[in-house]
C-alpha cells in the first residue's frame, strides 16, 4: 500500500475495458467508531502494530486506545497516525468480532479494513437473514456488493466508505456469519448490477407497504431506474401493519425545526399528496398561527424514522386500494434466469434496457418481448421513435394524487397508521423473498426493482 503518511483511502477502481465495464476490486474502509478512546481485542495470537512511521510493536492480546490529533496513545507510547493493526486470529471491538485489519486515522475513526467479499459475509446475515430463500439472498448481496462499491465513489473526504448500520447497509463482523449467507455472496462473488457504463445506485429498504417509492419524491433526486414499482406477489412482513403515536408538541417542534416556522398549537394534519401506490409524498401542517406544507419523507426523519416506520400512511388504519401485477416491470428474459435480452447488440441491449426503464413500453409490450425474443430488435426501433416523439404520453411519468386525508387526532395526540417500513426506494427486501419463493431468480428481482439495469461481473 505504500508509506501510511501518503494514506488515502480507496476502495475500487473503474476500469472500462470496451463493452466488459470491467471492474478492479479493492477493500472496503468500515467506519466502526469515531470515538477518541476504545478498546480492541483479539481472539488468537496478538495484536501487532504497524505507524505511519514504519514502526512495529507488539500489543499483546487487547489494548486501550486513544486518539489526540494526529496521534494515537497506547500504553503511555505515543504513535504517529495512521496506525493498522492486524494479527492471526480474528479482530475484537465493541463485542464483535471482525476479519481484516483495524486502521485509526485521525479523519475516519476505528476502520475495519477487509475484502469486499468478506465485508459482505457480514453484511447479509445482518441485513436479511440465513432463513431466507437463496435467491433473494443473491440479490441481496449483488444489491449490497454495487451499494458500498456506489458509495465509495463519493466518500473520499471522508475518510472512509461506509459505516456500519443502516445509515447506509448493516454490517456486524465475522461473528453473524452463517454457511448459507456466504455461500450466496460466494455463488455472485464480483457480480454488480450497472445502468448503462455506470454502477447503479442500489438503495433497498425493509417493506414497500405492497408499492415501492420514486427516488424524486424522498430525496428529490431524478434517476431512471429507482422509479416506483408495485409489489409482484403478496406477502407480510412484521411490519405489514403499524400504528404510532406522537405529541402535538413534539410534532410542532419538528415543523418549526423543518420549516424554521412556529405555526403554533396543530389543529390537523392532512396528507395532500400520494403516489400511485398512496404513499405520502406531501404532508400539511394547520396549527393556530398558520400552516406549512413539506415532504412527508423529510417529516419521517425529523420526527423518528425507527417509530413513523413508512410514509405509506392508510387512514384511520383502513387501507389504500394498491394495484399488484403478477409481472416483474423490468425487462425479464424467459430463458436462464437472465436479465440479458438475447438476439440483441450490445448498444441496443443497453438501449432497450433505458426505454424501459423510462417507461416508452407498456406491460403488455415487455410482456410480449420477454415471451417473442425475435421482436426485441422491432421493439428497440419502436421505443427509438417514440423517445423522438414528445406528443406520446411516457408511462413512467407517474400520476400524483391530491389525496386528501387527515391524520387521526386522539386528545392531545396524533395517531398514524401505517405500512412497510423504510424509505421505500429501490429493492424491497421482503418482496424479494416473495418473489424468491415463488421461483423468480435473483436478476429477475433486480430487473423488477431496478427496471433497466443490468447484472455485470467484476474482477
Amino acid at each position: 500500500m505504500g508509506s501510511y503518511k501518503r494514506f488515502t483511502i480507496i476502495l475500487f477502481t473503474l476500469i472500462l475495458i470496451s463493452h466488459s465495464d470491467i471492474l478492479e476490486a479493492r477493500d472496503v474502509y468500515v467506519k466502526l467508531s469515531g470515538a477518541s478512546k476504545f478498546t480492541i481485542g483479539i481472539t488468537e495470537g496478538t495484536l501487532v502494530m504497524t505507524d505511519s512511521e514504519g514502526r512495529v510493536g507488539n500489543l499483546g492480546t487487547s489494548a486501550s486506545i486513544s486518539v489526540s490529533g494526529s496521534y494515537a496513545n497506547i500504553s503511555g507510547n505515543s504513535f504517529m497516525l495512521p496506525i493498522r493493526i492486524t494479527g492471526t486470529g480474528f479482530l475484537k471491538f465493541n463485542g464483535r468480532t471482525y476479519r481484516g485489519a483495524f486502521i485509526i486515522t485521525s479523519k475516519g475513526g476505528l476502520l475495519n479494513v477487509l475484502n469486499i467479499e468478506n465485508y459482505l459475509c457480514g453484511v447479509l446475515p445482518a441485513e436479511v437473514g440465513a432463513s431466507w430463500h437463496m435467491e433473494a439472498l443473491r440479490a441481496q448481496a449483488i444489491s449490497a456488493r454495487t451499494y458500498v462499491l456506489k458509495q465509495s465513489m463519493n466518500r473520499a473526504e471522508k475518510g472512509y466508505d461506509v459505516v456500519d448500520t443502516d445509515a447506509d447497509q448493516v454490517y456486524k463482523g465475522a461473528g453473524v456469519e452463517t454457511a448459507k449467507t456466504n455461500q450466496a455472496v460466494s455463488s455472485t462473488a464480483g457480480e454488480v448490477l450497472t445502468y448503462g457504463n455506470e454502477l447503479a445506485m442500489t438503495y433497498f429498504h425493509s417493506d414497500s407497504g405492497g408499492h415501492t417509492a420514486d427516488i424524486s419524491d424522498v430525496w428529490g433526486q431524478s434517476i431512471p431506474y429507482l422509479t416506483g414499482v408495485p409489489e409482484v406477489v403478496s406477502y407480510k412482513s412484521p411490519v405489514s401493519v403499524w400504528n404510532a403515536k406522537f405529541s402535538n408538541s413534539r410534532i410542532q417542534s419538528v415543523v418549526k425545526k423543518v420549516t424554521g416556522a412556529n405555526i403554533g398549537t396543530i389543529r390537523e394534519i392532512q396528507v395532500s399528496e400520494v403516489d400511485e401506490g398512496g404513499r405520502a409524498i406531501r404532508m400539511t401542517f394547520i396549527g393556530s398561527n398558520g400552516s406549512k406544507t413539506m415532504r412527508a419523507s423529510q417529516f419521517r426523519v425529523a420526527l423518528d424514522p425507527k417509530t413513523l416506520k413508512s410514509t405509506m400512511f392508510t387512514p384511520s388504519g383502513g387501507s389504500f386500494n394498491v394495484k399488484n401485477t403478477s409481472t416483474p416491470s423490468g425487462l425479464v428474459a424467459a430463458q436462464n434466469g437472465s436479465n440479458r435480452p438475447s438476439g440483441l447488440s450490445f448498444e441496443e441491449e443497453q438501449g432497450i434496457a433505458k426505454m424501459t426503464a423510462e417507461g416508452l413500453f407498456t406491460t403488455t409490450e415487455l410482456i410480449d418481448m420477454m415471451t417473442n425474443q425475435a421482436k426485441q430488435k422491432d421493439y428497440y426501433q419502436i421505443g427509438l421513435g417514440r423517445r423522438g416523439n414528445k406528443n406520446i404520453p411516457i408511462q413512467n411519468q407517474r400520476p400524483r394524487n391530491k389525496y386528501g386525508y387527515s391524520i387521526e387526532r386522539s386528545g392531545n395526540d396524533f395517531v398514524f397508521y401505517g405500512r412497510g417500513w423504510g424509505h421505500g426506494v429501490g429493492l424491497c427486501q421482503y418482496g424479494a423473498m416473495a418473489m424468491a419463493d415463488k421461483g423468480y431468480k435473483a436478476e429477475d428481482i433486480l430487473a423488477h426493482y431496478y427496471p433497466g439495469t443490468i447484472v455485470r461481473r467484476i474482477k
